[in-house]
């Protein structure tokens, strides 16, 4: 029997996979990752996954608009993210603010960061029993000349207190006890979460928020 070799020329040892075949499966997995995406949107469900940068945020801004637009059901907002920034996470703030409709936001694993502060401005809001929730600032990256870097921390400053007061106003909390919370890293369980008001209930799995 012939046996395939590798692109190093050395015959597979046990556990390797051949590069062309785990490059192929690539093509089938976006796509079916696409397909998925696409019949969750068509039940009114959105994804935040991974970083919450700017891109991120535009797009499922662009979704959570058009779902509003569509029709009067509620949406379904996931989020399993652990960084971002604070101007991803305003975008979002912003824009679930100012929707029609009401956004029902689940977290399943991870909403630390900038993300929880989407997670808190929901109109209903679910964490999962071993979700990591933390409160703290997001990242900044100022570079150039020294009033380059001042006006880039001044407009950090700005989006601070924003984002401070829009978390503090969802959860009916003191600014200050939410801006000495972002500031100390604050981690949360889930029934601190709770008492804080970040959150209304325990998500016990995709049946509790199937509509």
């Amino acid at each position: 029997m012939t046996m395939k070799r590798n692109l190093a020329g050395r015959e597979p040892g046990a556990g390797e996979h051949l590069p062309a075949l785990a490059a192929s499966s690539l093509p089938a997995e976006s796509a079916l990752t696409d397909w998925l995406e696409a019949q969750m949107f068509e039940r009114r469900v959105v994804w935040i996954r991974g970083c919450l940068d700017e891109l991120v945020a535009t797009g499922v801004a662009t979704q959570l608009m058009t779902l509003d637009g569509s029709g009067d059901d509620p949406i379904q907002l996931h989020l399993n993210s652990g960084e971002g920034t604070l101007a991803a996470a305003l975008t979002l703030m912003d824009t679930i603010a100012a929707l029609g409709v009401s956004v029902q936001a689940v977290c399943s694993g991870r909403a630390e960061g900038p993300a929880l502060g989407v997670l808190a401005v929901c109109q209903q809001r679910q964490a999962g029993r071993h979700a990591r929730l933390r409160l703290f600032d997001g990242a900044i990256q100022a570079a150039g000349s020294a009033s380059a870097i001042a006006q880039e921390l001044a407009q950090h400053q700005l989006q601070l207190e924003h984002f401070v007061e829009a978390v503090a106003g969802s959860a009916r909390q003191p600014a200050e006890r939410v801006e000495i919370d972002l500031r100390e890293g604050r981690y949360f369980d889930v029934d601190e979460a709770l008492q804080y008001r970040l959150i209304d209930a325990i998500w016990s799995g995709p049946s509790a928020s199937a509509r």
